[in-house]
């Protein structure tokens, strides 16, 4: 499928959403683009960048990646599965100058009209209401996660009514960051902005960033817009943080989570638990950074109720529990790939009854966002 197969689609009222997906491929990494790699929840990382902008704000969205990126990935396969097909994909046959060229081609193949904007394929975020016209996402960076290379952001001024005045890329002269969404309100002023661009300077590695302060220069009034819940995966140190927090934890109970009880001997399973509160304080803060609780335990299937019971008592959401598992060692056996480096599986080995599970399980350390 090449550019000229899209399948156009005439807008009905509401934004065009367009990722500019247009990097080359590295020939020898073995390694899928950021926008293609799972989330621990198991979504694509670029269905996610497009879930930013509210579905009841969206006519249409539009992917454009190069013919390399499909060759190698059967990218549009994979984002027709992940979308139900509801996505469009514009495949370019020859690499473009940069993400402000590639959505310029957007505009022309896909024949977008009315507003549209231009969202990263490696960020997500919450917007709370869409503006009503011209806009960029932005953030302060001191409100964020830990950015592990900071000098790759765009840095945002706004002027004494509160717009978007400056734009400067690469180079930290403010607490306030692009987020990678950017909205103009008519894809053809975006065209004309972007045309006027390359016939005064020359064809450039332009980011949309540069047509974003052309506009302003030219009058066009870009409204901030505040984010929450941001997560920035540009660099594969920001994946390794954004990973960290949301690992799978297989626990066992009597002993772990409760003090030990037992088939034989007091106290018994059924009777009456007691927390080991450091170890259940430790897990439900784990929890609410987004760790997925999977639970064992050597008692028998009788006992599920009393036991879901009484760990749901405790703040715990059971994703799972596995009933009647032998009184042996136990082993966690998983794959690991890009999405999920090498160790995908650890073990740790707690005394029983001892509140010590902390010490030996640290808080993930992007936890600490001061």
């Amino acid at each position: 499928m090449s550019a000229t197969d899209l399948a156009t689609q005439p807008a009905t009222g509401g934004w065009t959403v367009i990722i500019p997906w247009a990097a080359p491929v590295d020939p020898v990494a073995p390694t899928r683009p950021k926008g293609l790699l799972t989330t621990p929840d198991g979504d694509l990382v670029v269905m996610r960048a497009i879930a930013s902008v509210p579905k009841s704000a969206v006519c249409r969205v539009i992917v454009a990646f190069l013919r390399e990126t499909e060759d190698r990935f059967h990218t549009a396969e994979a984002l027709r599965r992940a979308s139900g097909g509801t996505i469009e994909c514009l495949i370019l046959d020859e690499r473009t100058a940069g993400p402000a060229e590639t959505v310029r081609q957007v505009i022309a193949r896909a024949g977008v009209t009315g507003p549209v904007c231009i969202k990263d394929s490696d960020s997500f975020f919450e917007i709370a209401e869409m503006p009503s016209g011209s806009f960029m996402a932005i953030a302060d960076i001191r409100t964020m996660q830990r950015l592990s290379d900071p000098g790759r952001k765009s840095y945002v001024h706004l002027n004494e009514q509160g717009f978007i005045c400056d734009v400067v890329e690469k180079d930290v002269r403010s607490n306030l960051i692009s987020i990678g969404l950017y909205g103009f309100h008519d894809a053809a002023f975006y065209a004309k902005t972007y045309d006027a661009v390359v016939a005064e300077r020359g064809e450039m590695n332009y980011f949309v960033s540069h047509i974003v302060m052309s506009a302003v220069i030219q009058g066009e009034i870009f409204q901030p817009c505040a984010c929450e819940q941001i997560v920035d995966l540009a660099t594969d140190a920001d994946w390794a943080i954004y990973r960290s927090a949301m690992p799978t934890f297989v626990l066992d109970i009597d002993g772990l989570i409760f003090r030990n009880q037992s088939k034989f001997f007091r106290p018994f399973w059924g009777d009456p638990v007691e927390p080991i509160e450091k170890n259940v304080a430790h897990l439900l803060a784990l929890q609410a950074n987004g760790a997925q609780l999977l639970f064992m335990t050597a008692r028998p299937e009788a006992y599920r109720e009393t036991t879901v019971t009484a760990l749901e008592a405790l703040g715990f959401r059971v994703h799972a529990l596995v009933m009647g598992c032998y009184h042996a060692t136990r082993y966690i056996v998983n794959d690991y790939a890009q999405s999920n480096p090498y160790p995908s599986a650890i073990a740790i080995n707690v005394a029983r009854n001892t509140p010590e599970l902390a010490s030996l399980l640290p808080l993930p350390f992007n936890l600490d966002r001061g």
